[in-house]
């Protein structure tokens, strides 16, 4: 019966084992095909990765190519760049049209690149009223590759060139050249390095200039220098003319050399300050000399009328005909920190023969500026000028006149309120109270800058100017006048 039992489950056993070999195959096969699937997956990876690598190189060697030409082309500029000059090239401008209401003048006008006589063939005449203002210049710079460097500044009707040599509308053309690391040659015609404001709209904070920069400071230098970096100094001085490209001597000979020297320091710890001394010893061009010995500071009288009055007279300066011996001397200098900024100078001279009774000029004066940047575009302004200029009827660089239209018949400068006083002898008639003393001179400046985008800025300002003396010419009832208002306005476009 046990034997019996034991073949039974035997048979049973066997009977079982090829259905669980069916099943081991189909797990086999299952698992075959799935693999067989995967690795189609990833043959159609690597296809794609390789089609992908294809491209891709092709790609780099298209855009090597590309480069390629570029750097052809970019290096084809460079020496087309360099073949004409244009390496190390700068270019720079601005222009600044201004309008202005002078109140005893009775002038209310646009101004802009005006010869403020109204004659195009005549000279420039320089008033605060019409200085550098309402002008436009385009500047060229250039340095080499062995930094020589080069400057030429144009300026129409404004510059320097227009102030000292006529018509010329170049107001700056200098050189420098390096000697060593720290010295420079320098020379050309040269703006004039006094004071702590500068030539142009787009470089300063008012419109009008300060009494000391538009009648105590010089023009420019035609000379040759040096210009040479120590530590915190800077040192720059000249042999040159001063005010003249060349002194016309009328035949009768005449030497007039100068020098004139500055010098710069910049105290450590500050971001934007510095301290600056000039001085000039030499001679000058002196308009008196040109004038009638017989009547000290008197002017050229000529006729201005037109066909409304044929018989309006006024007077115009005479060209210096020889120079005489001038000493001036001045400090500035200017701090900004914060939204403050602070600025200030003072100033001596002297020049033999350039008083208003044919005796020494003497001035003396100082001026100082603040500025608060109530945001980062809007700024104010306040500045307060003085000019002490007493001695022997008044006098300033190159001569007394320092000439202006004073009006018809006018024997003085009756715009820029200089000279001796006049009073009225109770006739209607006026004359000069003392040939020996001369009018001191204040002026006060108020007003803003907005910047409009980055290289535009809208300018407004109000200026009271006032003499100790009658000095100023009433254009309305011909009378003078102790003092005068101005207004102005200025839109400033530089690139």
């Amino acid at each position: 019966m046990m034997n019996k039992f034991k073949l039974t489950v035997l048979a049973a056993s066997l009977g079982l084992a090829p259905l669980a070999h069916a099943d081991t195959n189909t797990d086999i096969l299952n698992e075959l095909q799935a693999l067989k699937a995967k690795v189609q997956q990833l043959e159609a990876q690597v296809k794609a990765q390789q089609t992908q690598i294809t491209d891709n190189q092709k790609a780099t060697d298209e855009a090597t190519k590309v480069a390629n030409r570029t750097d052809v082309q970019v290096s084809g500029i460079k020496e087309e760049a360099e073949s004409s000059g244009f390496k190390g090239l700068k270019i720079s401008g601005m222009i600044a049209p201004a309008y202005v209401y002078n109140q005893d003048q009775q002038a209310s006008s646009f101004v802009f690149l005006n010869r403020s006589n109204g004659d195009p063939s005549a000279y420039s005449t320089y008033n605060y009223d019409n200085s550098y203002f309402g002008g436009a210049y385009i500047q060229f710079q250039k340095q080499t590759a062995g930094g020589v460097g080069w400057n030429l500044t144009l300026a129409p009707d404004r510059g320097a060139g227009a102030n000292m040599n006529g018509n010329s509308i170049v107001h700056e053309a200098s050189v420098s050249i390096p000697l060593n690391s720290d010295t420079k040659l320098i020379a050309g015609q040269i703006p004039d390095w006094e004071g702590y404001e500068y030539t142009w709209d787009n470089q300063t904070k008012p419109i009008t200039h300060n009494l000391l920069f538009d009648f105590t400071e010089l023009t420019a230098y035609t000379g040759v220098g040096l210009d040479q970096t120590v530590g915190n100094w800077e040192w720059k001085s000249m042999i040159a003319n001063m005010n003249s490209p060349r002194y016309y001597y009328g035949g009768d000979g005449g030497r007039a050399p100068a020098l004139v020297f500055r010098a710069d320091y910049t105290p450590p710890g500050y971001d934007n300050a510095d301290i600056g001394f000039w001085g000039m010893v030499g001679k000058l061009p002196n308009y008196n000399v040109a004038l009638d010995p017989n009547n000290p500071g008197s002017a050229l009288l000529v006729n201005a009328g037109d066909s409304t009055n044929p018989n309006l007279m006024t007077t115009v300066p005479l060209f210096a005909t020889a120079t005489s011996t001038a000493q001036m001397f001045e400090v500035d200098g200017y701090l900004t920190q914060g939204d403050w900024g602070y600025y200030g100078q003072a100033s001596y001279g002297q020049q033999t023969g350039a008083a208003y009774n044919g005796g020494k000029a003497k001035w003396w004066g100082a001026s100082g500026m603040l500025t608060y940047n109530f945001t980062p575009r809007f700024l104010g302004f306040a500045r307060g000028d003085y000019i002490n200029n007493s001695s022997n009827g008044g006098g300033l660089p190159g001569g007394y006149m320092n000439s202006s239209s004073g009006g018809a018949g006018a024997t003085f400068n009756g715009v820029n309120g200089f000279g001796p006083g006049y009073v009225n002898d109770g006739t209607g008639n006026w004359s000069v109270v003392d040939p020996n003393k001369g009018a001191n001179r204040y002026a006060l400046s108020l007003g803003w800058n907005y910047l409009l985008t980055e290289s535009t800025t809208l300018k407004m300002e109000y200026r009271y100017d006032r003499s100790n003396l009658a000095t100023f010419y009433n254009v309305s009832d011909g009378s003078y006048k102790k003092d005068n208002n101005l207004l102005a306005a200025s839109v400033v476009v530089s690139f």
